[in-house]
């Protein structure tokens, strides 16, 4: 078999989107593991609602402000050496929180993650468009390799959660770095695939039409105020507001993470089928989701309201790998890298925000007000996304 023959294109490309989903499982765990830690968290630091909504907020706040830096960084080296490093250096801290236990150090540490944790997401992304476009499954690949999101949800919510209750934070926090060290090995081994085309200098880079673009990256934005509100603060709803307890509470977060996993999926096997359907997909998701909360809103005290957010919760964060791979193909190949890196800075900034804005929401006034707000985002993610489409009738992949 020749080495660029379609059947080892095809092996090497899986092998790469293994490496890709063992990264950002990693990386997920923590991202969506720590909410699911919410009510222990709160417990082991002394904190409120709000200040738990504050530390997760601050976590995506340093996400943001380093994920351009790491997208333009992978569109000028091997972006695999940009996934380890950003993978070695979240599981380092991880690590250095576990060992200063309850001080403020360890705060710093939880915080300095969020710099590094943005690195394997987007390098990995300029990877799977290069070996996957070819093939005509790129909206599956990122689909797929974004299903891992709320698979690291299920074991924060069910591992870390079991860990922290019956050991203490430190050693969910060891085995959360860990695990990360073990996303990193995965890229270390993965396959070369299609080798990087010889890389331009910065002022014969192609241009990219920011101004089509950005309905996307409000979209995202306003996508992600609604679905980093429901995802960080479920838990505590569920302990303060209705009397679970951290371990039924984070079980029933598994649960939804659960459910997640397989719509993304089938969402971006069914958006390579029908590739200028992907827009309207991802506005069917949004209006939905504020149907949802609207009815939570509505019902709030009434039993109801738990299965209305667990569903609310499922058709939030459905999204992501339409609204991916729909920048991706937007854009020339060259710039894949550093445009994620915008994509995602609008991601984790609006991530950021929510958790302390919904959470000031409903220290200030109610539950039913944070839901309302959560329901009036998604509608304008509705709105902008509607927009893109406007501009953009027929999308082209273009990687």
């Amino acid at each position: 078999m020749q080495a660029g023959s379609p059947e080892k294109l095809r092996r090497d490309a899986l092998g790469i989107l293994a490496a890709a989903i063992a990264a950002q499982l990693a990386v997920s765990t923590a991202q969506q593991g720590l909410p699911a830690l919410g009510p222990i968290l709160a417990s082991t630091f002394n904190l409120s609602t709000a200040g738990v909504g504050q530390l997760l907020g601050t976590i995506s706040l340093g996400t943001a402000a380093a994920v351009v830096f790491w997208g333009n960084l992978a569109d000028r080296i091997d972006d695999r050496i940009v996934a380890v490093i950003g993978l070695v250096g979240t599981a380092s801290c991880f690590a250095a929180a576990a060992f200063f236990k309850t001080s403020s150090i360890a705060h710093f540490f939880i915080i300095f993650a969020g710099l590094m944790m943005a690195a394997p997401t987007v390098a990995m992304t300029k990877g799977l468009a290069r070996n996957f476009v070819h093939l005509g499954n790129i909206g599956f690949a990122l689909s797929t390799r974004q299903a891992a999101v709320p698979v690291g949800g299920v074991i924060g919510g069910i591992f870390l959660t079991g860990i922290a209750v019956a050991h203490g934070l430190s050693w969910a926090l060891y085995a959360l770095a860990g695990l990360i060290l073990i996303g990193a090995m995965f890229i270390i081994f993965a396959p070369v695939g299609i080798p990087e085309p010889p890389r331009k200098a910065a002022e014969n880079l192609p241009p990219v039409d920011w101004r089509r673009l950005s309905p996307i990256l409000v979209a995202a934005a306003f996508f992600c105020l609604t679905q980093l509100g429901i995802v960080a603060l479920l838990t505590l709803y569920l302990s303060s507001s209705r009397g679970w307890s951290p371990t039924h509470a984070g079980q029933l977060y598994a649960l939804m993470m659960a459910f997640v996993i397989p719509l993304r999926i089938r969402l971006g096997v069914v958006s390579d089928r029908y590739p200028t359907k992907r827009v309207k997909f991802q506005i069917l998701i949004a209006l939905l989701g504020a149907g949802l909360l609207i009815s939570c809103a509505v019902l709030e005290h009434y039993a109801i309201v738990v299965p209305l957010l667990f569903l609310a919760g499922i058709s939030a964060m459905g999204w992501n790998g339409l609204l991916f791979t729909t920048a991706v193909v937007s854009v020339p190949a060259e710039r894949v890298g550093f445009t994620q890196g915008v994509l995602h800075s609008f991601i984790f900034a609006a991530g950021g925000m929510s958790p302390i804005i919904m959470s000031r929401i409903v220290q200030s006034f109610s539950w039913q007000a944070a839901w309302s707000v959560m329901a009036l985002c998604s509608i304008m993610a509705a709105a902008s996304l509607h927009r893109f489409e406007l501009a953009s009738p027929q999308l082209k992949e273009t990687v």
